[in-house]
């Protein structure tokens, strides 16, 4: 990234005639615009760190074993939970994987694969103003935070709760 960084500034900048001062202007702007993603990014990833290395997500999925839903649905709705509290369907999809590694022991009737589908369905539910993709897609299509949740966050709860569905049809099937 430094050697495109540097590649642009001259390509784009110098032999254009452009000053450094302007270009570090410009610069400045680009990176006060994606500072706020990239620190909910890191933040994000530092709790689903914290949550595996302290053990407290192997004894959340202990006590949600107990609970009398399917584990497929169960792991679907850890993963949203966390996706719509973190903001990142990384850290939520990488979180519930390890909530409900555990239940997939206790449960070996469940196949691992529609596991992995469920989580990775749960972990897109309702982006909001705490995801990075949200501010990516309002900014680019210029829409105010209110359009952008009629639309995005919607789009994203739809998708999330469809692959539920395909994910307990192909359960059902199997």
């Amino acid at each position: 990234m430094l050697v495109s960084l540097i590649v642009a500034t001259y390509t784009l900048g110098l032999s254009r005639g452009l000053k450094i001062p302007y270009l570090m202007e410009i610069y400045s702007d680009a990176v006060k615009d994606v500072l706020m993603i990239i620190l909910i990014i890191g933040g994000a990833g530092a709790l689903k760190q914290t949550l595996i290395q302290s053990g407290v997500g192997k004894e959340i999925g202990n006590l949600l074993d107990g609970l009398n839903m399917h584990p497929l649905i169960l792991g679907w709705l850890i993963a949203s939970i966390i996706r719509v509290c973190v903001g990142s369907a990384t850290v939520a999809g990488l979180t519930a994987a390890g909530i409900v590694a555990p239940l997939l022991i206790s449960h070996p009737e469940v196949n691992p694969s529609l596991m992995v589908l469920a989580v990775g369905a749960g972990s897109l539910m309702f982006s909001h103003v705490n995801d990075s993709g949200f501010w990516l897609f309002k900014e680019y299509f210029n829409l105010s935070i209110k359009d952008t949740i009629r639309s995005w966050s919607l789009m994203e709860s739809i998708v999330a709760i469809c692959g539920l569905l395909g994910v307990m049809i192909i359960n059902f099937l199997l």
